[in-house]
């Protein structure tokens, strides 16, 4: 893992990941953040438990976040801007969703980024069953998997969603569906 703070952001554009304790954004705690600005490299941020804690960490972030200059990409990044948002933190800037690009280049494809991964970087990434289990009453939540395997896996999820991005941004151009992705 590395230090976050020595994160120098690489032609104004930063990948975000959140981890959560859930899907639905209007309940979810925070578990961590994780960034990328190069193929390779990613940082994960862990947050404590305790919501104001949490929220005064992420306020360690603001000037970053505050950036209007930065574009800030994400697979289906609307859900990691409203995690933020329930945690007192507006991220300015523009938005590059991966997801959103791959419905603009292929509508009737699945959106899941193993899925993408795999078809477009022929890369398979650790599934998330793999650290919480399957769907159901069983499964654990993001908070319960150890530290090492947390950042490994929000780590891998910063790197493919930059790599997914570098393949869908010109893919996005070539369709000539750059004016509806941008708004």
């Amino acid at each position: 893992m590395r230090n976050w703070k020595t994160l120098k952001v690489q032609k104004r554009q930063l990948i975000l990941d959140t981890e959560t304790t859930g899907l639905d954004a209007n309940l979810a705690q925070i578990v961590g953040a994780s960034f990328s600005v190069k193929k390779g490299e990613a940082w994960y941020v862990p947050f404590p438990p305790e919501r104001e804690k949490a929220e005064a960490q992420l306020q360690l972030f603001k000037p970053l976040f505050d950036k209007e200059d930065i574009q800030w990409v994400g697979q289906n990044i609307k859900y990691d801007l409203l995690i933020l948002k329930r945690h007192g933190i507006e991220v300015k800037g523009s938005i590059f969703d991966t997801m959103l690009a791959h419905y603009l280049i292929e509508p009737e494809g699945r959106r899941n980024m193993d899925l993408l991964s795999v078809k477009y970087l022929s890369y398979q990434p650790v599934s998330i069953e793999e650290l919480i289990g399957k769907k159901g009453k069983n499964q654990s939540n993001m908070r319960d998997v150890a530290l090492d395997k947390i950042t490994d896996y929000a780590a891998e999820d910063a790197d493919i969603t930059l790599q997914l991005k570098q393949v869908f941004e010109p893919l996005v151009k070539a369709k000539q569906v750059e004016n509806i992705f941008n708004e």
